[in-house]
C-alpha cells in the first residue's frame, strides 16, 4: 500500500491511468445535499487568497482507494478499479462537464478556463483514445451508458444523453443552475485546482480491499448495507469471475427488489430474509451485516462453489419479498391478500409469509393454491383481529420465529402447513400471542374509536371489496375518504340535535367514531355537515346514489340516531366476522399442536461475576457502549470488573461504569442501566444475563427485589420499543434500579395517575387508576358500562372502590393470574401496556 497527497484533478487526469468502477460497488447515489456541499467547498476555496511566497490554501477532500487492475494495455493506459472514491470524483466530473458547456463558444477574456483546456487537459476523456480508454472514469452498469453520454454530447451536441441514470442527470442540470448563476465562475475554477486527496494505491495479492471498504467512512454518504453485502460476496471471487456472478446473480437481485428502491429496501429485506432462515433464532442485534457475514462464514459461502447458492437463495427470498411489499405478486387471487396484508403495515410478519410462499412454490410442495390463500387469509385475520382489541405487535418478534421453524417442521413431517400453522395460533389463546376470538373481536369493534384507528380505511375497504370481489374498487387511488354519517360538527346543528333524542351529546360522544356511523365516500367536503336527509338525497354523491354496498343500508334507513348506528354497526360486524374469520380444524389436529407443559427448573441468583464465572464474560473480555450519545469502551479484569478504557478507572457493576461515562461526557444524570449500557461482542449484558437465566433455570429463586429489578427492567425497554406506549406515557428508558412492586406513569390529568404492580409471592399482575379526588371517581363511576366494556379487551378481574369507602383515593383495578417463569415475560409486558393504554383512553374519554 502506498500513499501520498495529491491534487484531485492531477489524478484523474494522469495520463496513464484510468479508474473502472468495479461491478460490485454501489451505483452512483450522491443527491442535491452532497452536491451542494461540495459546490460550497469549492466556491469556498477559490475564495481564499494564496498565502505568502506563493503557496496555495489546498482544500482537503478525503482519500480515494484503488488498485491496478492488471499491467499496462496497448493503449498505454492502466485500468485502476476504484474502491473508494467513485461519488467524490463522478461529481467533480459533472461539475466540470458543466464548467465546459459554459466555456464553449465564450470569447470573455474574463474566464480562466475554457472548453478546450477542459478537454485537452484529459480531466474528462482522452480525445486520443477510443473504445473504453477514451474515457477517464468508467462507471458501474446503470450508471455507465448515462455518463459516457454525456461526455459524448460535450464533445458532440448532436449525439443525445442517455436518461437511464436519473441521479446523474439531475445533479448535472443542478450544477449547470450553479455556473449559470454565480457572479464569477472563476472561483469555482479556482477551488477545483485546489482540492486535494490521499491518493491509496494498494498492491494486488498484498493488501485485503474488503477489509479496507468496510473500514471506510469518508465525506459524502455512508455505506448502505447493500453495499457491504454486495462487496463482501463479489470481492471474495476471483476477479474474472466477479462480472459473470454479478450478471447472473447480484444484478437480478437489484432488477426484483426495484433498481431505483434496492439500495433502500435491501435492509429491510436482508433482515426478513435473515429472520426466516436462521428461525427459530431471533435477531437481537441492529447490525444486520455482521449477522450475514457470520451465516455467509458459517454456511461456507464464501468459497466460491457456494457464492452462487447463496446468492440464489438471497434472489428468491427477494422475490418473495417483492411480492409481499411491491405488489409484484402474478396470481390476481393471491395478490389482492397479499396487497391487504401489505396495507395493515405489520412488516413483522413478512418472514412468515415469505417461509409460506417458499414453501409453496417448492417444486415438491403438497401444498396447492387454496391452501396457500387460506394460510394467508389466516395470517391476515390474525393481525387484523389483534390490531383491532389494540394487543400490542412488538412481543411477536419470537412468536414469529418460532412459528416459522414449527410450520417448517410441519412441512418436513409431510403435515398440512396451513393446517398446522392455524393450529399454532389457536393453541395461543390464553396468551398475549393469542388470535382474539370471535367474542372478544366482536366486542372491540363496537366499543372502540374506529375513525382514529390507524387501520380505519384498510377495515372499510376490505368490507366492501368482500362484497363484489372479481371487480374490486380500486381504492389505493385515493377519491375515497371516510365519511361521518353523522358528521364530527354534528352538535352545532340542531337538526342533528333533535335526531339524536334525549341526550344528544352522550350520543354523540358514544357513537360518532362507532364503526356503525362511518362509511366511505368520494365527495366528502360535498356531504359534509349537512342532515342526514340531505346527504341520502344529493344528486351527486349521496346516499340513495351510490353504488357502496357499504352505505345500501343507508336508503331504507329515514331516520338516523342512536338505535340506527347500533343497528348498522352489528350488520358490518357481522360481515367482519366472515371477512376475518377464526380457523376451524380438526380436534385432532388441535391435540397434536396443544403445546406441552414445561419442566420447572431450579435457579439461582446471578450477578455481573456470575456471568463472568459462567464463562459468558470471561476476563479479557472487551465491552463497548450500546449508546451513540456515549460511546465509551471497557475491559473485564482479572477480579471480574469493568476498567474503563479512556480513564483506566475500576467499577464493580455494570451501571457505576455507565455513570461514570456519561458524566464525564457532561451529562447530570446519576442513574443509567448499565446492563443495557454495555455490550460484549455485539451482545447487551442484559441479553448475557437473559440467556443464563435460560440455561440455568427460572426467576422463582432470585430474592425478590432481585426479580423486581430484573422484571422492570424489562419492562421499560419493552415500553420504550412500543410507539403507542411512548406516545401516551413517554420515554420510560431512564427509569432504571426500580425494586419495589409497583412502577407509576403519568397522564397529564391533575388527580389522575395510573400503575403497573406485580404480586410475585400471590402469582398475579395488574393495571390500575388512582384518583384522589372523590368527585372525579365519581365522574367515572357514572360511565361504568362504558369503561367496564373497554376494560374487558384486557382480560382480568376489574375492580372498582366502593366510593363511600373511608379512604384519600380511589381505584379502578384489573389483574390477572401469572405464571413468573422468565419464559412469560414478554406475555407479562404485553398485557400490562395493553392495560395502561386503555387506562390512558378510558382518561382520555371520560375525564370530565
Amino acid at each position: 500500500m502506498n500513499a501520498a497527497p495529491v491534487l484531485l484533478l492531477s489524478l484523474i487526469s494522469d495520463a496513464g491511468k484510468r479508474f473502472v468502477i468495479p461491478i460490485y460497488q454501489r451505483p452512483y447515489s450522491w443527491d442535491e445535499e452532497e452536491c451542494q456541499q461540495l459546490w460550497n467547498d469549492v466556491l469556498s476555496t477559490g475564495r481564499q487568497i494564496p498565502r505568502d511566497n506563493g503557496h496555495r490554501n489546498n482544500h482537503f477532500t478525503g482519500s480515494v482507494v484503488w488498485i491496478q487492475q492488471g499491467t499496462m494495455s496497448a493503449s498505454g493506459m492502466t485500468p485502476s478499479l476504484l474502491i473508494d472514491g467513485q461519488q467524490r470524483i463522478t461529481t467533480v466530473m459533472l461539475l466540470l462537464v458543466a464548467m465546459a458547456e459554459y466555456a464553449h463558444g465564450r470569447t470573455d477574456d474574463k474566464l480562466n478556463f475554457s472548453y478546450e483546456e477542459i478537454i485537452d487537459r484529459g480531466y474528462l476523456v482522452d480525445k486520443y483514445k477510443k473504445d473504453d480508454s477514451h474515457y477517464r472514469l468508467t462507471l458501474s452498469q446503470g450508471d455507465r451508458e448515462t455518463f459516457r453520454s454525456i461526455l459524448r454530447h460535450l464533445e458532440d451536441p448532436t449525439i443525445e444523453i442517455n436518461g437511464g441514470s436519473h441521479r446523474l442527470l439531475s445533479n448535472l442540470n443542478h450544477f449547470r443552475n450553479l455556473v449559470a448563476n454565480i457572479s464569477d465562475p472563476n472561483l469555482i475554477w479556482n477551488g477545483l485546482q485546489r482540492l486535494e486527496v490521499v491518493s491509496i494505491s494498494l498492491t494486488q495479492h498484498e493488501d485485503n480491499p474488503q477489509l479496507i471498504f468496510e473500514s471506510m467512512n469518508s465525506t459524502g454518504k455512508d455505506l448502505s448495507t447493500a453495499d457491504l453485502v454486495r462487496n463482501y460476496v463479489l470481492l471474495n471471487l476471483p476477479l474474472h469471475e466477479q462480472t459473470k456472478v454479478y450478471e447472473e446473480q447480484w444484478r437480478k437481485i437489484e432488477q426484483t427488489l426495484g433498481d431505483d428502491s434496492y439500495d433502500t429496501v435491501f435492509d429491510a429485506f436482508l433482515h426478513d430474509w435473515l429472520t426466516a432462515i436462521l428461525a427459530p433464532a431471533t435477531l437481537v442485534t441492529k447490525n444486520i451485516y455482521s449477522v450475514f457475514k457470520r451465516y455467509a462464514e458459517d454456511n461456507g459461502s464464501v468459497r466460491n462453489d457456494q457464492v452462487t447458492k447463496l446468492l440464489q437463495n438471497i434472489r428468491r427470498f427477494a422475490g418473495y419479498y417483492s411480492r409481499i411489499a411491491a405488489g409484484k405478486e402474478t396470481n390476481k387471487r393471491i395478490k389482492v391478500i397479499l396487497d391487504r396484508i401489505h396495507d395493515l403495515n405489520l412488516s413483522i410478519a413478512n418472514p412468515l409469509l415469505m417461509t409460506i410462499l417458499g414453501i409453496y412454490d417448492d417444486e415438491n410442495s403438497t401444498m396447492n393454491e387454496n391452501d396457500l390463500t387460506n394460510a394467508l387469509c389466516t395470517v391476515e385475520s390474525y393481525l387484523f383481529r389483534r390490531s383491532v382489541c389494540g394487543i400490542p405487535s412488538n412481543g411477536l418478534n419470537k412468536f414469529f420465529t418460532s412459528l416459522i421453524a414449527r410450520v417448517r417442521g410441519a412441512r418436513d413431517e409431510g403435515d398440512n402447513v396451513t393446517t398446522a400453522l392455524q393450529a399454532l395460533l389457536l393453541a395461543e389463546r390464553n396468551t398475549i400471542r393469542r388470535m382474539p376470538d370471535d367474542e372478544e373481536f366482536e366486542r372491540a369493534l363496537l366499543t372502540r374509536d374506529s375513525y382514529s384507528f390507524r387501520n380505519s380505511k384498510y377495515m372499510l375497504t376490505t368490507l366492501e371489496n368482500a362484497s363484489h370481489p372479481k371487480d374490486p374498487i380500486a381504492f389505493s387511488k385515493g377519491i375515497f375518504t371516510i365519511e361521518h354519517i353523522m358528521p364530527q360538527n354534528a352538535l352545532a346543528h340542531e337538526e342533528w340535535k333533535t335526531a339524536l333524542g334525549e341526550n344528544p351529546d352522550d350520543v354523540y360522544a358514544r357513537y360518532v367514531n362507532n364503526i356503525g356511523n362511518l362509511t366511505l365516500t368520494a365527495y366528502n367536503s360535498e356531504l359534509s355537515d349537512g342532515s342526514f336527509q340531505k346527504k341520502k338525497e344529493r344528486a351527486c354523491g349521496g346516499f340513495n346514489a351510490t353504488y357502496l354496498t357499504l352505505s345500501a343500508d343507508l336508503r331504507e334507513t329515514e331516520l338516523w340516531n342512536e338505535q340506527t348506528i347500533i343497528k348498522r354497526a352489528h350488520r358490518l360486524i357481522a360481515q367482519a366476522l366472515t371477512v376475518w374469520p377464526m380457523p376451524v380444524i380438526s380436534a385432532e389436529a388441535a391435540e397434536e399442536y396443544e403445546p406441552k407443559p414445561k419442566v420447572q427448573k431450579q435457579t439461582q441468583t446471578i450477578t455481573f461475576r456470575t456471568l463472568c464465572y459462567s464463562g459468558l464474560l470471561p476476563s479479557g473480555s472487551e465491552l463497548t457502549s450500546t449508546s451513540t450519545q456515549y460511546p465509551a469502551h471497557a475491559v473485564v479484569t482479572g477480579d471480574y470488573e469493568i476498567k474503563l478504557t479512556e480513564s483506566a478507572e475500576i467499577y464493580g457493576s455494570p451501571s457505576a461504569a455507565a455513570v461514570r461515562v456519561i458524566q464525564q461526557a457532561g451529562s447530570p444524570r446519576n442513574t443509567v442501566n448499565g446492563w443495557r449500557f454495555w455490550a460484549y461482542n455485539g451482545t447487551r449484558l442484559s441479553e448475557l444475563r437473559n440467556r443464563y437465566i435460560s440455561e440455568h433455570g427460572g426467576i422463582k429463586t432470585l430474592q425478590r427485589h432481585d426479580a423486581r429489578t430484573l422484571f422492570w427492567d424489562e419492562f421499560v425497554t419493552y415500553c420504550s420499543d412500543n410507539p403507542d406506549f411512548v406516545q401516551a406515557y413517554g420515554d420510560q428508558s431512564d427509569r432504571t434500579g426500580k425494586t419495589a412492586s409497583w412502577m407509576s406513569f403519568g397522564l397529564g390529568h391533575s388527580g389522575i395517575n395510573s400503575s403497573a404492580f406485580l404480586g410475585m409471592r400471590d402469582g398475579n399482575v395488574g393495571v390500575e387508576l388512582y384518583m384522589t379526588q372523590v368527585n372525579t371517581y365519581g365522574a367515572f363511576l357514572h360511565n361504568a358500562p362504558q369503561i367496564n366494556l373497554l376494560l374487558k379487551n384486557i382480560r382480568g378481574d376489574v375492580h372498582w372502590d366502593n366510593v363511600d369507602e373511608p379512604k384519600k383515593s380511589r381505584h379502578i383495578v384489573v389483574t390477572r393470574q401469572v405464571d413468573f417463569d422468565r419464559d412469560h415475560w414478554d406475555d407479562l409486558n404485553a398485557w400490562l401496556v395493553q392495560g395502561l393504554l386503555i387506562m390512558h383512553t378510558i382518561v382520555d374519554q371520560f375525564d370530565e
